[in-house]
């Protein structure tokens, strides 16, 4: 059986591996880059990030905006893949192909702090499953498919916050494939409602091959995701419009996550802030990405800090679980700012 210490090693080395390349400039494309030592960076407007403790086994070529191609033969260990420098509630596309050879897997993967939290949107693997280590935690329908969670523990193990005890979080695909679309979003709810909070997205997002004793090959390409870059500041305190709007993302017996989306108007919008009204017998037990502050069953959410400000028809949102029937959906109040 392979050593789970092992197979997911490659995860923590890669995020703190050697600092790579610099800052492309917008609009600026490169010629084909091969990689086959430890480095990070960013490369046509993506992020990338290659490790392996087993030089000259592996290399991972970055090819136009979005696509790399990668090859191992006899790999004890190596994670590579491109993205974004810091993860979020996203839909990634992606496309291409992968051989996994006897033990390998192709997922989105990244990290969180406070809690410290390093997960896994399994789409492909070898013979081997690697959440099944781990506690199974149910299953979520997302994405067109069934995929079954699972939670492990890390015990003084790399990261990249450098040698700690964390948790890990999979979702493996039920039904393998190698080309897709991933909400992000409804993989960290179901995560949320089985009891595996994530913490901030402080840390890089990346669509990553992992190879283990054994050889094979990728070659992906992102379609869409978007950026992780924080809003640029808009407006001033006081100024500007925003509107929220709310929708349930999962529910269960006595229970559900909901999500407020704010969107700021032509001036931008500083310093939001939204009162969310619930009704009796509905508890709020977590939220994430906004501050909350009560007043009977009202509460009413301010910014994080990094959200804090949207440029003109920029979005932002925050999230809560609930304890309670979903049957009466919380009251989303007027959007105001300052």
């Amino acid at each position: 059986m392979v050593s789970r210490r092992k197979l997911v090693l490659g995860g923590a080395g890669a995020l703190v591996a050697a600092a790579g390349s610099g800052l492309l400039l917008p609009g600026t494309a490169r010629a084909d880059q091969v990689l086959t030592s430890n480095s990070t960076g960013t490369y046509n407007g993506y992020y990338y990030s290659f490790w392996t403790d087993d030089p000259g086994s592996v290399t991972m070529t970055l090819g136009a905006a979005g696509q790399y191609s990668s090859q191992w033969n006899n790999t004890n260990n190596w994670v590579g893949g491109l993205g974004w420098s810091k993860g979020s509630r996203r839909t990634v596309t992606y496309s291409g192909t992968f051989n996994p050879g006897s033990n390998g897997y192709l997922a989105l993967y990244g990290w969180t702090s406070n809690p410290l939290v390093e997960y896994y949107i399994v789409e492909n693997f070898g013979p081997y499953n690697p959440g099944s280590a781990g506690t199974r935690r149910g299953t979520v329908n997302a994405d067109g498919g069934t995929y079954t969670i699972y939670e492990s523990t890390r015990v003084n193990a790399p990261s990249v916050e450098g040698t700690k005890t964390f948790q890990q979080y999979w979702s493996v695909r039920n039904s393998k494939r190698s080309s897709g679309t991933i909400d992000t979003g409804v993989h960290f709810d179901a995560w949320q409602a089985a009891g595996m909070p994530l913490g901030s997205f402080d840390y890089y997002m990346i669509m990553a091959t992992e190879g283990y004793q054994s050889s094979g090959s990728s070659n992906v390409t992102l379609g869409g995701g978007g950026s992780t870059t924080p809003p640029p500041g808009g407006g001033t305190p006081g100024t500007g419009a925003c509107s929220a709007t709310y929708r349930t993302t999962n529910s269960w017996s006595n229970g559900f996550n909901g999500e407020v989306t704010i969107t700021a108007g032509s001036g931008g919008a500083r310093d939001w802030r939204v009162p969310v009204t619930f009704a009796g017998g509905q508890t709020v037990t977590s939220i994430w990405n906004g501050t909350a502050s009560w007043s009977g069953n009202v509460m009413t959410v301010t910014p994080v800090g990094w959200n804090a400000n949207l440029g003109p028809g920029q979005s932002a949102f925050f999230g809560f679980t609930v304890n309670g029937s979903s049957s009466t959906p919380p009251s989303v109040g007027s959007c105001g700012v300052g």
